[in-house]
């Protein structure tokens, strides 16, 4: 199969050089067939490639006979010894991967959960590809020789070749709402029936995209993360603070503001509010709080019960995890939570007593709970977690 598609890939990419020999040949046969009357196809072919000399020495055949063997060198012996020793194009030999798969999964988009879904496809064997636009993030996919089709995933030609009338189901994976609507709305028009499983927060898209004609699985990873927060914030009082800048971060704050009718304090130095209805309980301060020095000036921290850490940033993980720690020495009374999207950092963050939610793991671990058993990330044993 590569060595069919490398063949694929050199012959494209050589079509003009190849197309122009071809034409320059015809023409050569073709004056030869007029001027030679008395030749055979087989003597008239050998002529054409200056096999053979003409049996009437015009200027045309003698030109032919200087033109002809120089095309023949640069562009046949070019692509024989110069292409074919040459690496291929990682990201065109990807594209190509792509178009050739049948029955398989596709993931649009490369954030945590899709990562995850990745690895499961690849750790079994799984047949599937990759949509994504940001090269950065596929980078390794492509280079280990994956089919990843890199481009806009709302893309038609893009979404062509993703062979998407032979698909087994799709997962859409990526933050841009409006990205996620086209491509479920055009992947329908396409494959009436493929499984279409969503992530998106939005109730009311969740609906849209639940009507029959989408007939898709709308979820989201960020109310699983919110139903775990709202059972850790049952029956508690005392301040909260949260730190962060997302969406998903404002929804915390404003659920433990709101709906526990709790003094909260959100920390995010980025944005001067949030698009939720704001309590009087929330107080939103637009500055960092890496340090505690930080945080001190604007609530008494031995108010505090519960602390949300909820950088998502990997950059930013040493950060949260100092800060867990130093609160973890100065007021062990209180209980941290901090965002992560690796099990492998459980451990490091369980050190300081404090708790992980948000992980990709996790995650996976739900949606295989709303995947049908034909699905590529069911569970092996067939028994849903």
């Amino acid at each position: 199969m590569n060595s069919l598609i490398a063949a694929h890939l050199k012959i494209k990419q050589y079509r003009i050089q190849f197309l122009l020999l071809f034409l320059v040949w015809l023409m050569g046969f073709t004056f030869f067939a007029l001027t030679e009357p008395f030749q055979n196809l087989w003597d008239l072919f050998l002529i054409s490639l200056t096999v053979r000399n003409p049996q009437i020495a015009s200027d045309f055949a003698n030109f032919f006979g200087l033109i002809w063997p120089i095309l023949l060198e640069v562009i046949v012996f070019g692509f024989l010894v110069g292409e074919l020793l040459e690496k291929y194009n990682p990201v065109v030999t990807s594209r190509i991967l792509a178009k050739h798969k049948h029955n398989h999964t596709v993931i649009i988009g490369s954030d945590h959960l899709a990562k995850r879904i990745i690895e499961y496809c690849i750790e079994n064997k799984e047949n599937f590809s990759v949509m994504e636009d940001n090269e950065e993030l596929v980078e390794d996919l492509i280079n280990n020789g994956y089919p990843v089709i890199l481009g806009d995933p709302t893309d038609n030609a893009n979404l062509e070749i993703a062979n998407l009338e032979d698909v087994k189901e799709i997962f859409i994976c990526v933050d841009d709402v409006r990205i996620s609507m086209i491509c479920t709305e055009k992947i329908r028009k396409i494959n009436k029936e493929c499984p279409i499983y969503v992530r998106i927060f939005e109730d009311h898209v969740q609906e849209y995209l639940k009507q029959d004609e989408f007939n898709a699985y709308p979820f989201s990873t960020s109310k699983w993360a919110m139903d775990l927060i709202h059972d850790w914030c049952k029956g508690k009082e005392g301040k909260v603070i949260v730190i962060g800048r997302d969406r998903l971060t404002h929804r915390i704050a404003h659920q433990v503001s709101a709906d526990h009718n709790r003094e909260t304090y959100l920390f995010d130095d980025e944005h001067t509010g949030i698009e939720f209805e704001q309590s009087d309980k929330l107080h939103l301060i637009n500055d960092i709080a890496h340090f505690l020095s930080d945080i001190r000036p604007h609530v008494n921290l031995d108010e505090v019960t519960q602390v949300f850490i909820c950088w998502k940033l990997e950059s930013e993980f040493d950060k949260a995890l100092y800060l867990a720690s130093k609160f973890n020495l100065r007021y062990p009374n209180i209980e941290i939570y901090v965002r992560i999207a690796d099990e492998e950092l459980i451990d490091l963050v369980k050190r300081y007593n404090a708790k992980t939610f948000s992980t990709s793991q996790n995650a996976l671990e739900l949606l295989q709970q709303i995947v049908t058993p034909d699905s590529a990330i069911y569970p092996e044993n067939g028994i849903k977690l």
